[in-house]
């Protein structure tokens, strides 16, 4: 009912506006019949004259001049929410909420947040660091950059890209133990393990052009945090098998050495952007996404700047 008095009160609106069934049908792209019918059930409706019309003269009645004006305003409300909701679509503004994998998020995603709201200054960002599986809809995002395996369903997830693993330790741990030569050699050295609830970080992988193998590693220490798990190999307390994304200075600053640079650690962690769907994406949600592939970059940045001290060594 509601959803027919307001397609009746815009034809009345173009109706009185324009002086004439003609005129108001041509306007809004309809038939003069379907004006003349909609006029009429609308009079049903209100059990009020809204118009005098002979084949000569088209006047307003008093209830048709008041009714009139409601009928402008509610389309001008109309046209401004039509309007609004255009320029939320074609414009970078208005609010997004945005989810992160904590560890990432902190480390590369924050420190960029100044030039998005640089570029985009009608942008309001609202960030989560998450380090479990989000239930989107429960939580308001719109947006969910993560490395998490276990992807919502009925959401696009767009791959940003695939994080690649190092094994390491310090010259402090290395001066007391010996150089592992081949991972079978990781057997014999304290191992810091990432905990994680949905994956076995216990188990590493490691490829050569010759051989794939897996290791079972066991230590000492166990953290549900990856930088926590870097921070201790830098203080020497084992040989942790660690994500790219999360060495910044530690190599180039010689605090971490690589071990088994013959190795491929054999092991990937792909970043996703999760988001509802692909139809009728606000234009807010995809400039947000272009700019963290950008950032990101292909290989990812963080790889390029650790290329001098790290050997990447192909399967």
């Amino acid at each position: 009912m509601l959803v027919e008095r307001a397609g009746q009160m815009v034809i009345f609106a173009a109706l009185i506006k324009h002086q004439g069934f003609t005129a108001a049908a041509k306007s809004l792209s309809v038939s003069v019949s379907h004006v003349s019918k909609q006029l009429a059930l609308l009079e049903a409706s209100l059990g009020v004259k809204l118009v005098q019309r002979t084949t000569r003269s088209f006047t307003t009645t008093e209830a048709g001049e008041a009714f009139y004006r409601h009928c402008t305003a509610v389309v001008g409300l109309m046209d401004t929410a039509q309007s609004e909701v255009e320029s939320q679509r074609d414009e970078v503004s208005g609010l997004i909420k945005l989810g992160l994998s904590q560890s990432f998020g902190s480390l590369h995603i924050l420190p960029a947040l100044e030039a998005l709201r640089q570029r985009y200054p009608k942008l309001q960002v609202e960030v989560h660091l998450f380090d479990y599986r989000v239930d989107m809809l429960e939580e308001g995002l719109d947006l969910w950059v993560t490395n998490n395996e276990h992807l919502p369903e009925g959401y696009v997830a767009q791959r940003l890209a695939d994080c690649q693993f190092v094994v390491a330790a310090s010259p402090e741990y290395l001066l007391n133990h010996s150089t592992p030569q081949t991972p079978g050699d990781l057997l014999g050295h304290n191992c810091l393990i990432y905990r994680s609830w949905e994956r076995d970080y216990t188990r590493w992988s490691f490829a050569n052009p010759e051989q794939k193998i897996n290791i079972n590693v066991s230590g000492n220490y166990s953290v549900d945090l990856a930088e926590a798990v870097r921070d201790a190999a830098v203080a020497g307390w084992g040989v942790a098998y660690l994500a790219t994304y999360l060495i910044r200075d530690e190599f180039r600053t010689g605090k971490l050495i690589q071990l088994l640079p013959d190795w491929h650690a054999n092991q990937s962690m792909p970043f996703y952007a999760v988001y509802p769907s692909r139809q009728h994406m606000p234009k807010k949600t995809s400039a947000v996404i272009e700019f963290i592939k950008a950032l990101i970059g292909t290989p990812c940045y963080w790889d390029t700047q650790l290329e001098p001290y790290i050997r990447f060594t192909k399967a």
